[in-house]
């Protein structure tokens, strides 16, 4: 049984991949199995992932049809055989002693979770720049989830290792989720963590940027569905549970974040509902605008709350200027 396993959902990013896998084939830990699924691409990927799996023993090729990105980490996840998984997507990259670090702190510390430093590269700038600096060095799993929600850490699956044995609590995937199922499955995770610990180091992922990806290709009627649904998923899971009172705060905090989201991206169908719902939200939690990406949206609250066609004026204005991302 290999100590570590490191799931690498793909599609179609072929020009990225040779990169990611070469990043991990060459890891000065050597204890881990490589699970590549491929979803579905219509690329050259499948050929890339052959021709690795053919010179490396350690990696393990799943072909699927396209589901999107939560059901091929979860086709992944059912392949994995190591203590502790590790989710990369495909067109990033780990520094060579990434999983040896991640990997010793774990043990050392019998860490559930082991949280790390990344960098966020843009492709065409060339920029880099390091990730959020956690404070902490522990926590406990609702101060992390709070963290997140207060932007003092990061949603991304990629950030972090975890323990496999968290999935046997009942974790659950939404088929066809693409943009926010990091949110919703990094919620589960955290919530069945007793020990998170955060390891001090350089920054062990790049995170690569580029306008191509789920995150910044041309935005549509699937990808604000998938905005307005991932709060409500965190939402559900959560509200059965005996720390939900406790937690209200820092979910008025992700659906915020989410409605911005969809406002930064112009889209501005129920903006004025979204914009109330938030208002609402400030007036009940007014310390959340604090956070540098709520107070950014504040003054847009306000005004969509009163009339939609100020709201969109000051918004198309704003979002211009790049005064609002």
């Amino acid at each position: 049984m290999p100590a570590v396993s490191i799931v690498i959902p793909v599609y179609n990013i072929g020009k990225y991949l040779e990169k990611c896998l070469d990043s991990v084939v060459a890891q000065t830990f050597p204890d881990i199995e490589i699970i590549v699924v491929n979803d579905g691409s219509t690329d050259n990927s499948p050929e890339i992932i052959a021709r690795y799996a053919d010179k490396d023993s350690r990696i393990v090729v799943i072909d699927k049809s396209n589901e999107g990105l939560a059901y091929a980490r979860k086709s992944g996840i059912e392949a994995a055989r190591g203590t502790y998984i590790y989710h990369l997507d495909g067109d990033d990259y780990l520094e060579f002693d990434a999983i040896e670090l991640l990997y010793r702190k774990a043990k050392e510390e019998d860490a559930d979770m082991v949280v790390f430093p990344f960098s966020l590269d843009y492709i065409e700038s060339g920029k880099s720049e390091c990730s959020i600096e956690i404070a902490d060095e522990h926590f406990t799993n609702t101060e992390f989830f709070s963290a997140i929600a207060f932007s003092k850490a990061h949603w991304g699956v990629w950030s972090y290792l975890h323990k496999r044995s968290l999935y046997a609590n009942g974790v659950t995937f939404h088929k066809g989720l693409n943009y926010g199922e990091d949110v919703f499955l990094t919620t589960q995770l955290v919530y069945f963590s007793s020990r998170i610990s955060v390891l001090k180091s350089k920054p062990l992922l790049h995170y690569i940027i580029r306008e191509s990806s789920i995150t910044n290709s041309r935005f549509n009627e699937k990808k604000a569905r998938d905005i307005l649904l991932y709060p409500s998923l965190v939402n559900d899971f959560l509200k059965d549970k005996p720390e939900y009172g406790s937690l209200q705060k820092a979910l008025g905090a992700i659906r915020i974040q989410a409605n911005n989201t969809l406002l930064s991206k112009r889209w501005f169908k129920d903006a004025r509902t979204l914009s109330r719902e938030s208002h609402a939200i400030l007036k009940q939690y007014p310390d959340l605008k604090r956070i540098p990406q709520i107070k950014a949206f504040h003054k847009l609250f306000t005004l969509y709350a009163r009339s939609g066609l100020l709201g969109r004026l000051y918004a198309q204005y704003y979002i211009c200027k790049k005064k609002i991302k």
